[in-house]
């Protein structure tokens, strides 16, 4: 059996057993094939409580059909990219890009859209700013508009910035 590389156990690649076996510590295993992308469910969320759970998951671990790897701090190898490649803790403190700009928390981040930006003379509701994040900075398919997926990513998001106060972005409408 010819080794190729030491990735993290995600989903069914690798039971714990077979892992322990190979490296004595569980977690770890010997992959010849990074783990599966693309969505990593299809069936909308029943409640509010799983389409949080759901688009945690998703953040942490859909690479959205990307190529590219990213190596964590005090990791043993690369990693396939996704959200949580530059946006650590599940987003929840300062983030850092591989090329090693700094990237603020996403708590209260939720709350911060529609924004309008000046260079693209547009406004990005948080939709758009996900399918910006996958396409440009995980180089992945970014989930449509209405899909499961980026319903979970979104209410993932917003239930980051719960307490946030919604709008303060905007200016004030006469009456």
């Amino acid at each position: 059996m010819k080794q190729t590389s030491f990735r993290p156990a995600w989903g069914n690649m690798c039971g714990v057993a077979f892992a322990v076996a190979l490296m004595g510590s569980p977690g770890y295993c010997l992959a010849a094939a990074p783990p599966k992308a693309g969505p990593m469910r299809v069936q909308p969320a029943a409640t509010m409580e799983q389409a949080v759970q759901d688009g945690g998951k998703i953040f942490a671990q859909d690479s959205f059909g990307s190529k590219q790897t990213w190596v964590p701090n005090g990791a043993f190898g690369s990693h396939v990219m996704s959200c949580a490649a530059c946006h650590t803790n599940g987003g929840t403190t300062e983030g850092v890009t591989p090329s090693g700009a700094r990237l603020p928390s996403l708590v209260g981040a939720a709350s911060n859209y529609p924004k309008f930006k000046a260079k693209k003379h547009a406004v990005y509701t948080l939709e758009r700013q996900i399918v910006h994040c996958v396409r440009a900075g995980i180089m992945g398919q970014p989930p449509g508009y209405n899909s499961p997926e980026m319903v979970d990513l979104v209410v993932y998001l917003t239930a980051l910035s719960k307490g946030a106060t919604m709008g303060h972005q905007m200016p004030a409408v006469a009456h």
